[in-house]
């Protein structure tokens, strides 16, 4: 009985250890792909992004990055790929509002979940 026991626990063991090491990979998996790509528009599933342009401002109280969205509102990105930071940009996005005090004058705070050009 006690032998039935330590393999019982080992197997037990082995079967949580392939789990941990399974998941992980999964996640690494999703950082993967929200990597930031270019896509053509006719191949683009727009679903659940809005349409924005990135804007640059060298206005007192403005951020000097911003995103004109078609609805000609203005978010400020917390953080923004650098390839992005250029004036005019035309770009699909996924954000989240954000519940922090605002640092631009016109714009309000977004995380940015995944941001894609447009081409």
């Amino acid at each position: 009985m006690n032998t039935k026991t330590h393999i019982s626990s080992l197997f037990f063991i082995a079967v949580m250890a392939i789990s941990c090491c399974s998941k992980k990979a999964i996640v690494d998996d999703e950082t993967d792909t929200k990597t930031t790509t270019t896509v053509k528009e006719t191949t683009f599933d727009a679903t659940g992004y809005t349409e924005g342009r990135i804007v640059h401002s060298q206005s007192e109280g403005d951020c000097e990055w911003v995103i004109q969205l078609k609805d000609g509102s203005f978010i400020e990105a917390i953080q923004m790929d650098e390839k992005f930071l250029k004036d005019g940009t035309d770009i699909w996005i996924k954000y989240t509002p954000q519940r922090r005090m605002q640092r631009c004058d016109k714009a309000s705070p977004v995380g940015i979940t995944e941001m894609v050009l447009k081409e």
